[in-house]
């Protein structure tokens, strides 16, 4: 699988995805109002192109997504990894919602996240969604870019396949970050098993957090105001955090990196490759997420249901 069997996934997979949400109005509510249903049919959504293209292309699944072995210590060292980066990430939210809203969090509140059982919530946001979109993102565009071009330029590609694929500015604008991140850890243990844990760790605490919260009050988000001079002091005090977490997170990552061998990986990245990476169906993909994420596929669909109704 190269860079252009990946841009027709893509292309595939956000038209998929807008058929899919569409579906969702003619489905029954007991459907969709049910988090672990929903999510694992867009998560389905997402993969299986990606899966299908790698088998077409007569790679390995296993060996091309990368699920090789890490060590034990190298597994508990993403731990420590995973919370520090996690200022960062809150950092880049905070600043998205001087524009957008959290939606997240709308989310959660949406399907009544606090009456449903944990493990619902755990098993859809923190073991289905991390797999999935791993072995999408990181498994299968990251490594498919790298094939074709130099893997710096394959980080940021996927990381933006990866931001782009949640469909709302607000997630879109972490998750790039996150995206980036991944690769980094996917480079430095060779294990594409350590992205998972990572994007686990990482839902699964926020889904906890948020959990405790709309457990005790379900409407705790949406009767918060979140005013510009919040959003302020929670940027300047992440900002501190994040200046003091990184270089301990970056000192994790190159610990981690020597005790799999793979210390030269900074190295094996700036390697370049003229390989095209950008292509048409690309191109389609993006302006069909930019559409839906601005909310003008959703106003049109509007008014073609009032038109023939």
């Amino acid at each position: 699988m190269n860079a252009r069997k990946a841009n027709w996934a893509f292309l595939i997979i956000v038209i998929f995805y807008i058929l899919g949400s569409l579906s969702m109005l003619f489905l029954p509510e007991s459907v969709t109002s049910n988090l672990l249903v929903t999510n694992l049919m867009l998560e389905c959504i997402l993969m299986l192109p990606v899966l299908v293209f790698i088998l077409v292309s007569r790679e390995k699944p296993g060996q091309f997504l990368g699920f090789h072995k890490m060590r034990p210590c190298t597994v508990l060292m993403i731990l420590p990894f995973t919370f520090l980066t996690a200022p960062l990430l809150t950092l880049v939210n905070a600043i998205s919602m001087f524009w957008v809203n959290n939606e997240a969090v709308a989310m959660l509140e949406g399907f009544q996240t606090g009456n449903m059982p944990f493990w619902q919530l755990l098993l859809a946001t923190a073991v289905i969604a991390p797999l999935f979109e791993e072995i999408t993102c990181r498994g299968g565009f990251y490594h498919a870019y790298r094939k074709s071009g130099s893997p710096v330029k394959a980080m940021f590609l996927s990381a933006m396949v990866f931001a782009l694929i949640h469909m709302n500015f607000n997630q879109a604008s972490y998750a790039f970050v996150m995206g980036v991140i991944a690769v980094l850890l996917v480079e430095a243990t060779g294990s594409l098993w350590s992205s998972v844990i990572y994007h686990a760790l990482f839902n699964g605490s926020s889904s906890l957090m948020a959990y405790m919260v709309l457990r005790n009050d379900p409407m705790a988000y949406a009767d918060q105001e979140v005013t510009a001079e919040l959003l302020m002091y929670g940027v300047g005090s992440y900002l501190v955090i994040t200046a003091v977490c990184l270089p301990l997170a970056y000192a994790v990552l190159v610990w981690i990196s020597k005790h799999e061998g793979r210390e030269g990986f900074f190295t094996e990245m700036r390697k370049k490759k003229k390989d095209k990476l950008i292509t048409v169906p690309l191109v389609l993909a993006l302006i069909l997420c930019l559409v839906t994420m601005t909310g003008l596929l959703n106003a049109v669909i509007v008014k073609l249901f009032d038109l023939l109704a």
